[in-house]
Order: C-alpha cells, then sequence, then structure tokens
C-alpha cells in the first residue's frame, strides 16, 4: 500500500514562514527542530489550552498587503526608544546605548515550548535591554505593524544588580491586520534590581498575538509586569516567573477590554522557591459581544519558602449573555507557614448602581462607561508609570465610545 504522507499543523504553518536570516548554532537549531517537527499544535487535551484553539493560524496568508495606523505610536515622550517595523529593527537604530541587536550568534533557550523553538528558527528581530544604572531609566520598544506578516521577535531584558528599570512594549497594528505576533521574552532581575514592564497589546482585529515571558528574581528584587490586552482576534500571554532569591517582591497586574469574536488567554505561573517573598496578582477585564477571556494563574509555594505571602485575583464583568469567561487561579503549596489567597468572580453591572447613575441626569451608556471605568480603574492604579497610564486611559475611553 502507498504510504499517505501527513503534516502536523505546525508544517502547514512553517510553509508560510521565512527562516530567519540571524545566526543561531548548528546545536540550537538542531534543538528547535527537534521540538518543532515532534509537536503539533495544542489541543483541547492539553489542559493549559483547554479553553484557546490556535487552528486559525494555518488560515493566515502572510501576503505583505499595506494598511497604515493613523494614530500615533508613541506612549511615553520621556523613554529611549526602538522602532521595530513589521518584525525588523528600522534602520540607523542598531547602536543605541544599552541596547542590543546585533548578533554573532542567537543564545542558547532552556524551555520545551513549540511556539519559543518556533522563534528561535523563525526570529525576525532580536533585542537585549540592559539596565545598569539606579536611576530609573526608560525604554519603549514600538512594534508598528502594517502588513499581514510574521512578527518574530526575541528579546533579552537584563536588569544588573541594585539597577532599575522601566520597559514599554508597545505593540500597535493597523485596524484590520491580519498577522502572526510569536514573541518570547527573557528576563533577569539581579539582586536589589527593580524592574517594570508595561507591556500594551493592540493588534488588528485579524491578528494572533502568542506571547512568552520567562522571568527569573534574583534576591531582594523587585519586579512588575503590567500587561493590557485591547485588542485582536486572538491573545495569549504567558508568563512564568521563578523567585529565586529571598525577600523578593512580584507584581502582577492585568486589563483587557473584549468586544466582538476575540479571544484572550492570559496564563500565568509565580514559582516561589525560598522563604520570606511577597506576590500579588489582579487581573481584571471587561467582556462584550461574543468575546471570549481565559484566565489561569497558579502559585507555586515550595517546602522550604516559608514566609509567602501570595495573592491573586480576577474579577470579570459581562456586559453581553454570549460572553464567555473560564478563570481558574489555582494555588499549590508545600510549606506550613505562609499567608497565600485566590479568589475569581464574574458577574454584570450592578443595575442599582446604573439607575443611581441615570437618576443622577447620566444617559444608559454614560452610566455603564463610568462604571467600568471604576471597575478596571483599580488595575490601572498599579501603573505607576503616568504616561502608559494616561495612554491605557484614553485607550479604553474610545473602546466604549466607538
Amino acid at each position: 500500500m502507498e504510504e499517505v504522507l501527513t503534516q502536523t499543523k505546525f508544517d502547514i504553518l512553517r510553509t508560510e514562514l521565512r527562516p530567519t536570516a540571524l545566526k543561531i548554532s548548528d546545536a540550537l537549531r538542531a534543538k528547535a527542530s527537534e521540538i518543532v517537527n515532534s509537536s503539533d499544535f495544542p489541543t483541547r487535551k492539553n489542559e493549559a489550552w483547554k479553553y484557546t484553539n490556535v487552528n486559525g493560524l494555518n488560515k493566515l496568508v502572510f501576503d505583505g498587503k499595506n494598511a497604515p495606523i493613523s494614530e500615533p505610536l508613541i506612549i511615553s515622550n520621556r523613554s529611549r526608544k526602538l522602532f521595530v517595523k513589521n518584525g525588523q529593527v528600522s534602520e540607523g537604530q542598531s547602536m543605541l546605548s544599552g541596547i542590543k541587536t546585533s548578533w554573532d550568534v542567537l543564545p542558547e533557550f532552556y524551555t520545551d515550548d513549540a511556539f519559543d523553538a518556533l522563534n528561535v528558527l523563525y526570529c525576525t528581530a532580536a533585542i537585549q535591554l540592559n539596565f545598569d544604572n539606579a536611576e530609573n531609566e526608560t525604554i519603549e520598544l514600538v512594534f508598528e505593524n502594517t502588513t499581514n506578516s510574521a512578527i518574530f521577535p526575541r528579546l533579552f531584558i537584563q536588569c544588573n544588580k541594585g539597577a532599575k528599570g522601566t520597559v514599554i512594549l508597545n505593540f500597535q497594528g493597523a485596524e484590520k491586520n491580519a498577522s502572526f505576533i510569536n514573541v518570547s521574552t527573557y528576563v533577569n532581575v539581579g539582586e536589589n534590581a527593580n524592574l517594570s514592564i508595561h507591556k500594551i497589546q493592540k493588534n488588528g482585529t485579524e491578528t494572533f498575538d502568542l506571547q512568552r515571558e520567562y522571568v527569573d528574581q534574583a534576591a531582594n528584587s523587585t519586579f512588575t509586569m503590567n500587561t493590557f490586552p485591547l485588542s485582536g482576534k486572538l491573545t495569549r500571554n504567558d508568563l512564568k516567573i521563578n523567585v529565586n532569591g529571598n525577600n523578593c517582591e512580584t507584581f502582577m497586574n492585568g486589563a483587557y477590554t473584549l468586544k466582538g469574536k476575540s479571544h484572550c488567554d492570559n496564563h500565568t505561573t509565580v514559582d516561589h522557591k525560598v522563604a520570606h517573598c511577597y506576590s500579588k496578582e489582579l487581573y481584571k477585564g471587561v467582556i462584550d459581544d461574543r468575546a471570549t477571556n481565559v484566565f489561569n494563574g497558579k502559585v507555586f509555594v515550595r517546602k522550604d519558602a516559608q514566609k509567602i505571602n501570595a495573592f491573586q485575583s480576577n474579577a470579570n464583568i459581562l456586559l453581553s449573555d454570549t460572553g464567555t469567561v473560564n478563570s481558574k487561579p489555582e494555588l499549590e503549596i508545600y510549606a506550613d507557614d505562609v499567608k497565600c489567597s485566590h479568589g475569581s468572580t464574574t458577574g454584570q453591572l450592578d443595575d442599582e448602581a446604573i439607575f443611581y447613575l441615570r437618576s443622577r441626569g447620566l444617559s444608559e451608556k454614560a452610566a455603564k462607561e463610568l462604571l467600568v471605568k471604576a471597575f478596571l480603574g483599580e488595575v490601572l492604579e498599579e501603573v505607576q508609570n503616568e504616561e502608559v497610564r494616561s495612554y491605557l486611559e484614553a485607550q479604553i475611553e474610545k473602546h466604549f465610545s466607538a
């Protein structure tokens, strides 16, 4: 009988991708290829992907059709900036101080994630940010996406001992854009360092955006990750934090505004490996139309990690009868002297509050908008960068006035 040749779903997708032009070692290429070749797209049988279907990736056509972005791209006027247009670092920006964009060879990677391996093989830009000073410096990476294309940045963020830094990851896409954004970010927060990352994902309505952050924290460090998925067809964020040293503080915040048929999936993991650490996690979102939200947060407290304080909360508001929320906060604790809590709520706007505001002269729409802004405001208050917070407030205002 003639053998029937079949393709895995990754094989189908790879026919649309261009191999990276960056130099990678033979060992790295072999490792990444082995992972991708032996992997298939995750299915509902995989618990971590139970509510997120990525098969739509195979329908994308990277035809390079151009569509301009109508609004300003810049979030911060006080930051140093690096522009990455359609996956490529803009010309003349490869030698900025503290920012590395040219490589003799790409660094090794230590995950077995197939999308991370795919990022290695088809990397469009590799960028390293270094923070060495105690004065808080802000660097904004502006990812401008105006064509239907594959965007595979590989980011390395190093905040060295005693340093303080802020990173703004500003993803902007044309409204009708249909791209595949696949980002791997490796973060190292040194001893006594303080690093904040603000990630804003404002993508085209047909764009798939899959991102991963792998974070390592050393003793006495503080790390903050603020994530804001504002638009896109499918957005998936995987945040994995290893708290390796004592006396660390870790903050994770997220706010999302979903409508249409958009799908957003936030997965977070905090692994407390040693004692005397604190983590706080707050994700809140508003879901309208037929949009879907997934939240899965997990906190590990290892056997020797005593005196841990860990708090986790996910809250959602449904503005329609057809929206969907799947929320699963988790704690896995092996130590006995800890203070940990988690919670999840999903509901609708308070009718009595709406009635009260309408009795004070507001329209029904204005009353709902005011309540939504107050609901998301708890997350925005955690954003210490004023420019980022102002930008987000304006985007939320625009979202609900459209």
